[in-house]
């Protein structure tokens, strides 16, 4: 028995020195497993049980809806937190998101063309949340002071899927036209109109619908998109920018450089069929074109963007541009808000963000994601210096009365069917 004593303890000596034996870091490894399933659990239980409800302005099968689509369901499993994203499309929110919440109905968070100043009080203020979460540091300072500014300087929507409004061009012709270099003010504009005509390509096309985005950026060159948007409120249609800038164009029209079929291109005729397609050189439009066109053009096609030119008299220069945004808001209604803003950060920074710039072929907003879609890589250096920001159209849009008869007038004078003096006694008579 005592023979059998001893050979059990020593047995047992001896799996208590394996067990030494092992690996010495398999404690801390275990340690760390733990610390980190702690955290995860933590963070988890931060969230659990809270639900956010999301409408989008995007449809599900857009680019833009089908990023944040993965986005969302990554944030639910990261945080715990379960969220309803609806789809409503951009007629859904215009129409249906003011009187859901004034029924009570539960929206957290919402996404849409940027300037909800609409919305009132029906949205919160986002300057504490972004202050403790340090956000502001990665975001085109520019663009978040036009988001303060919709809203007396409080800021209520986070800016993102950022887009810039200029001339996008088929570089491949510019090449074939002999043109090194992109135009920086007028005279070198119409050279290379000059240039893109004789060697037989078609310098410029446009649609109605972006009939005012040339000309309303134009003239806030010349007096800045504030006083454009007092033309186009209050009839100042008789001042001399304006006949200066409908001069321009009538000039540009008689030279023959815009396409014979202009008068008559009702969108997307010039933006798809002459355009995309290779026959026309320039096109005066936002960055998104990039994205609507992306199946018609053809593998050879090579973009570029430059901003508008400089103009002779002008009291701006090309560190002024045109730049917008889609933007992220919190409703009153959101019980959460900062379960709302931390998707908001995860739809607008690192990966995520890089991903729906990807995706969408559109600017990113994080300024830490140096890597933009090739087709729009011209744009960035625009970006990054811009100082002024106009009004999309420069703000010749600013009057939704006054719009359809200056889209209509643009197209006579860009077809040369109007003078001048013509279109603004014809924009006169119309804001009467």
């Amino acid at each position: 028995m005592k023979q059998w004593i001893k050979i059990l303890c020593v047995g047992c000596l001896a799996a208590v020195m394996m067990v030494g034996c092992g690996p010495k870091n398999e404690g801390k490894q275990e340690d760390s497993t733990a610390k980190v399933n702690e955290k995860q659990t933590e963070q988890t239980k931060k969230w659990d049980g809270v639900k956010l409800v999301y409408w989008s302005n995007f449809e599900a099968t857009e680019p833009q809806g089908i990023v944040i689509k993965e986005i969302v369901e990554e944030y639910e499993k990261e945080t715990g937190v379960e969220i309803e994203l609806e789809f409503k499309g951009r007629k859904g929110i215009k129409e249906g998101l003011i009187p859901a919440l004034d029924a009570n109905q539960q929206v957290d968070l919402f996404d849409g063309q940027g300037n909800k100043s609409n919305y009132g009080e029906r949205t919160i203020s986002l300057e504490e949340l972004v202050k403790s979460h340090d956000y502001e540091k990665r975001t085109n300072p520019v663009l978040m002071k036009l988001a303060r500014s919709y809203t007396d300087g409080v800021l209520k929507e986070i800016p993102y899927s950022f887009k810039a409004n200029a001339y996008l061009y088929n570089k491949k012709l510019f090449k074939q036209a002999g043109i090194e270099n992109v135009p920086e003010n007028w005279q070198e504009f119409l050279d290379a109109c000059q240039k893109l005509k004789d060697a037989g390509i078609i310098p410029l096309t446009t649609d109605d619908a972006y009939a005012p985005q040339a000309f309303g950026i134009h003239m806030a060159r010349l007096m800045g998109t504030e006083a454009v948007t007092d033309v186009v409120r209050n009839n100042g249609w008789k001042r001399p920018e304006v006949l200066k800038a409908a001069k321009a164009f009538e000039d540009l029209a008689s030279k023959g450089y815009f396409s014979k079929l202009v008068g008559s291109n009702v969108w997307p005729t010039g933006q798809n069929t002459e355009f995309a397609t290779g026959k026309a050189a320039m096109y005066c439009v936002g960055t998104y074109v990039v994205n609507e066109v992306k199946n018609i053009i053809g593998p050879d096609f090579e973009w570029g963007f430059f901003n508008y030119p400089e103009v002779e008299g002008g009291i701006n220069g090309r560190e002024a541009m045109v730049l917008g945004a889609a933007s992220l808001a919190i409703t009153s209604k959101c019980k959460n808000p900062e379960a709302a803003f931390g998707l908001i950060e995860k739809i607008t920074r690192g990966e995520g963000d890089a991903r729906l710039a990807k995706e969408s072929l559109g600017l990113p907003a994080d300024i830490e994601n140096a890597s933009w879609p090739e087709q729009l890589a011209d744009v960035k250096v625009y970006f990054d210096n811009c100082t002024e920001i106009f009004a999309t159209c420069g703000g010749a849009e600013n009057n939704p009365e006054i719009t359809p008869a200056l889209k209509e007038n643009l197209m006579k004078l860009y077809a040369g069917k109007i003078t001048a003096e013509e279109f603004v006694e014809n924009m006169n008579q119309a804001a009467k």
